[in-house]
């Protein structure tokens, strides 16, 4: 388990006027570019001692963006926090080998932070930055309005999980369809704003994708293999307290199978 907490990187980022002072920052980055930058033992430092440095850009509210961290040097691991210092995600190795990679759709407009960091302490060296923009993929329809007694469950919601259980589900023809026209099954999940979760998709049936959407259907975080083998996982902080939808998808059109659900 990834040792450095949210609140005590937003401790090490925070400080003086509000509670905050300016980060450490090594620079910006452009949309659809890359810098290159090299870690060392005086580098700013997380809460369990690995060193970072970080890289800011600029996005726009529900632009979907990849941030890749990688090196040949060390274990690469990702961070991405918000415009108020909130952490959005974060990765290990979902960039395939040690490389680390963030798949998300900005919650909001502003200047976003891109941490550099290693997975463990005693780590140092050359690395890069690659920010792109992924486009819409795959987009499930809006979710149902609010009515007085909460949302409505709409076609594709097969259930509500909780954190900490683990649900069953079976992908079948007859299921709804994303954009790309491969099945889904979603799961709602009631959240408190600020909360940190992992979502879990796993199958030995098909090669798992999993979605995370908000109360009005926008598409805050996708992915496809960072469980590890053909498994799906997803690190998030829920911006908001409301009802969320869990997507268990495929990432081939046509796949079906059984696949377990989870968020911890």
């Amino acid at each position: 388990m990834r040792r450095v907490t949210i609140a005590a990187l937003a401790l090490l980022l925070a400080g003086c006027a509000g509670g905050r002072v300016a980060p450490v920052r090594s620079g910006n980055i452009a949309m659809n570019s890359e810098v290159a930058g090299q870690l060392s033992r005086g580098d700013a430092r997380l809460s369990d001692g690995s060193v970072y440095q970080s890289w800011t850009f600029f996005g726009t509210q529900g632009q979907f963006v990849q941030v890749d961290v990688m090196s040949d040097a060390f274990d690469a691991f990702c961070i991405l926090q918000g415009p108020a210092g909130n952490e959005i995600a974060r990765n290990d190795d979902g960039g395939g080998g040690l490389n680390a990679r963030v798949n998300v759709a900005l919650p909001v407009t502003g200047t976003y932070r891109i941490i550099a960091n290693t997975y463990r302490k005693g780590q140092f060296g050359g690395y890069r930055v690659r920010l792109t923009t992924t486009g819409g993929g795959p987009m499930v329809a809006p979710a149902a309005p609010m009515v007085s007694g909460g949302p409505v469950l709409q076609a594709g919601v097969v259930g509500q999980v909780l954190r900490g259980q683990v649900v069953q589900g079976r992908l079948t023809a007859t299921d709804g369809r994303l954009a790309d026209n491969s099945f889904f099954q979603a799961w709602t999940y009631y959240g408190q704003a600020g909360e940190a979760i992992t979502l879990d998709v796993v199958s030995s049936d098909f090669d798992a994708y999993a979605v995370i959407q908000d109360g009005n259907g926008t598409v805050l975080a996708r992915d496809d293999d960072s469980g590890g083998g053909l498994n799906a996982r997803i690190n998030f902080t829920l911006p908001a307290t409301g009802v969320y939808r869990l997507i268990a998808n495929t990432q081939r059109v046509g796949a079906v199978g059984a696949y377990s659900l989870s968020v911890r």
